[in-house]
């Protein structure tokens, strides 16, 4: 018999919608309106597969279903975390004016506390052990930077929610069609000596192993850190447009984050500090790019149409990782996550040799 584990989900559900707690399995519990409080439902998770994520879903009155946009821990790490509310919306218009003009104007825009403390947590139980299979147990097997590849695209529901909540600032910004380029985690080993050199993303990084050219020149960068980030911490550094000699220290908090134009000069110092410093990497621009050398380069996933989200539901994520294998990067040390090996591998068109027991992918 399982222990019960009662949990508690707001909803407003219609006349005749009833509302279903689901694992990943595939075991269903029914959920019941909670006795004083409306529009609340509780659920007895212990009924549920255990150590499987589970979501809530509502079953409308002719059968039909749909999945609510945010998922749950699996039930023995102490979940849920709710993605949607998890996320700040940036849907204020006035709001979203400002960070425009300031994004323009200097090249940059911060928005604090985009990404709740329950969301970077979880997020950072998705990447560490991955960091850690890269590095090994001396943490030297690879360089003191590691990216890595579409790793959180996997996580149930997790560009949706982006996609709906900053919408409105990406159409701001981007304009009514945007597409997502690349997305990686990149991740600077404590207490060492690696800087990224001061450049512009438009430039292009590095010769040689550079796609920058073969994409869309209004490129924007959204940088969110999952760790606090300051002066002793791989901490960013920018050269504003209104004032490029007086470099800007960009501290910032886990979960804030930074809409970076694609002409504008930054780099990042040296991590001194005791802690890994891992972040999250978006790169949006408003038309797909269109490298007939390398048609997989970059994942050309469209975010808004129209000004309105696209599906951007688990299987759309899993089969764009699945289609965009191949991947050409600007950075030095450049990793993805292998399924059917379980763990992160190079990919082929880096010409690197993989780690010590792992073949390509």
């Amino acid at each position: 018999m399982k222990s019960s584990d009662q949990r508690l989900i707001e909803m407003h559900l219609q006349y005749g919608e009833t509302l279903v707690a689901r694992s990943s399995g595939g075991t269903s519990v029914a959920c019941e309106p909670h006795p004083d409080l409306p529009h609340v439902y509780t659920v007895d998770a212990g009924r549920l597969a255990p150590g499987e994520p589970f979501r809530y879903v509502v079953r409308r009155a002719d059968g039909a279903e749909r999945t609510e946009r945010f998922f749950a821990h699996a039930l023995d790490r102490g979940g849920p975390v709710d993605v949607w509310e998890g996320i700040r919306a940036v849907d204020n218009a006035f709001y979203a004016a400002e960070v425009k003009e300031h994004f323009e104007r200097r090249g940059f825009a911060v928005v604090r506390g985009v990404l709740s403390a329950d969301v970077v947590s979880h997020l950072r139980a998705v990447v560490h052990p991955l960091i850690a299979d890269v590095w090994g147990e001396d943490r030297a097997a690879y360089r003191d930077k590691i990216n890595l590849e579409k790793v959180l695209l996997r996580v149930p529901y997790l560009l949706q929610a982006i996609a709906e909540k900053l919408g409105p600032l990406l159409a701001r910004i981007l304009g009514d069609e945007v597409f997502l380029e690349y997305e990686q985690v990149m991740a600077v080993r404590a207490g060492s000596s690696y800087a990224t050199r001061r450049h512009r993303d438009v430039d292009g990084g590095k010769e040689g192993f550079s796609e920058a050219s073969k994409r869309h020149k209004g490129s924007v960068h959204l940088w969110i850190p999952l760790v606090d980030i300051d002066e002793t911490r791989a901490c960013m550094y920018i050269d504003p447009f209104d004032a490029p000699e007086r470099s800007l220290e960009m501290t910032m908090r886990a979960g804030d984050a930074l809409f970076l134009h694609n002409y504008v000069w930054h780099g990042s110092r040296a991590n001194t500090s005791a802690a890994d410093r891992v972040s999250w990497l978006l790169n949006f621009a408003p038309a797909p790019s269109c490298d007939e050398t390398n048609p997989g380069a970059d994942l050309n996933l469209q975010i808004l149409r129209g000004g309105a989200p696209t599906d951007l539901s688990p299987d759309v994520c899993c089969r764009l990782v699945r289609e965009k294998h191949a991947f050409l990067n600007l950075f030095d040390a450049f990793f993805t996550y292998d399924p059917s090996l379980l763990r992160m591998v190079h990919p082929d068109n880096r010409r690197v040799s993989p780690s010590p027991g792992a073949t390509r992918p």
